[in-house]
């Protein structure tokens, strides 16, 4: 869906440029939003029912929403109808909690970082499909596409997925990592953006580059295709890397060469040299939230994963609300060096608030 939204959302709109971008980055990032919120309560609520009813539930609910904004083209409902797969889609922190509880202590990192390569790997499969039945068969035929994808899954996932009990131990407040869980939950939300912050924008930039709108819309796909590629290859690399220098240096060097990489954005002159640094890019910041998270997710209990994963979300609702924004008044440039600035900060924060 990500890939042929924004395209969707110019499709449809009767507004002007900058009031069709603000529309653009709000839904985009409206579910992330709702589901950041909404994911520490996700967590906490495996303390009380059973983890896999709740997995179950959140599928059906983003699968019945889905098909809802294929039928729409009012910009106000899409903002509600994302606002409520946001609130209802907080799964994956349930995801995260079945694989901290079920891996042995020295697979917790490897699972992670597998779990994570596993949800990337749906972003890598999604954009060519979705572009591709966008362009020829429509936009609407590309929701329900999607929606019959998700009930499929809903199906493996309820005869496949073993059930684990209600997690009740261990409890949050023995957590001893309080101030480094803030300051990586800060990390977890810039790195995400350095992910995310694209596919918004990605029209105008394609456009710069003097391409037609069908071309852009199949090239936006294959663009976003190849670099959600280096980001799995990147995050089980450095998954491996971690272990033999260590949590702190892996994320140091990955965000600090993520950042060089996203400024290096602005000197492409092509589509070609645009794909290939971004390429290089993703796969050292994808790295990022699956390393950090892995640190605290054994001795987390399910509200404060669901407060560490929500930094995903909240950065998958920042990257596309801060891109068009900036894009709406400024040029790519400035947008290019402030996420990179922010990177750097939110990393020296992380370092300094402790050892990992």
């Amino acid at each position: 869906m990500m890939a042929f939204m924004p395209f969707y959302i110019i499709n449809v709109s009767p507004y002007g440029h900058k009031e069709t971008m603000i529309f653009t980055g709000l839904i985009m990032g409206a579910a992330h939003i709702a589901t950041a919120i909404s994911a520490p309560f996700w967590g906490g609520l495996t303390s009380r029912f059973r983890p896999k009813f709740l997995f179950e539930m959140g599928f059906l609910c983003n699968g019945v929403l889905i098909l809802l904004m294929g039928f729409t083209s009012n910009l106000y409902l899409l903002v509600l109808l994302r606002v409520a797969q946001g609130g209802l889609g907080g799964v994956s922190t349930i995801g995260i909690i079945f694989i901290s509880r079920l891996s042995p202590p020295d697979r917790v990192v490897r699972n992670v970082t597998l779990y994570q390569n596993a949800l990337t790997a749906g972003q890598l499969l999604g954009p060519p499909i979705g572009t591709y039945i966008a362009f020829f068969l429509g936009y609407r035929t590309a929701f329900v596409f999607a929606t019959v994808f998700i009930f499929i899954s809903l199906f493996f996932l309820h005869r496949h997925v073993v059930d684990i009990l209600p997690q009740k131990l261990p409890t949050d407040s023995v957590i001893p990592y309080r101030k480094k869980i803030v300051f990586g939950w800060l990390l977890g939300i810039i790195a995400t953006v350095q992910l995310t912050f694209l596919p918004s924008i990605l029209p105008g930039i394609l456009q710069n580059f003097q391409l037609e709108e069908g071309d852009a819309l199949n090239l936006a796909g294959v663009i976003i295709m190849s670099y959600t590629a280096t980001a799995i290859l990147g995050t089980y690399i450095f998954g491996r890397f971690s272990s033999q220098v260590g949590i702190r240096k892996a994320v140091a060097f990955a965000c600090c060469s993520a950042s060089l990489l996203q400024i290096s954005l602005f000197l492409s002159r092509g589509v070609l040299s645009f794909m290939i640094i971004r390429m290089i890019q993703t796969g050292f910041i994808a790295a990022v939230f699956p390393l950090t998270i892995s640190i605290f997710a054994r001795g987390a209990g399910g509200g404060m994963i669901g407060f560490l994963n929500s930094a995903r979300f909240w950065g998958n609702a920042a990257g596309p609300l801060l891109a068009t924004f900036v894009l709406a008044y400024s040029t790519p440039f400035t947008l290019y060096i402030l996420i990179a600035f922010l990177t750097v900060a939110s990393l020296w924060g992380f370092l300094k608030s402790g050892e990992v």
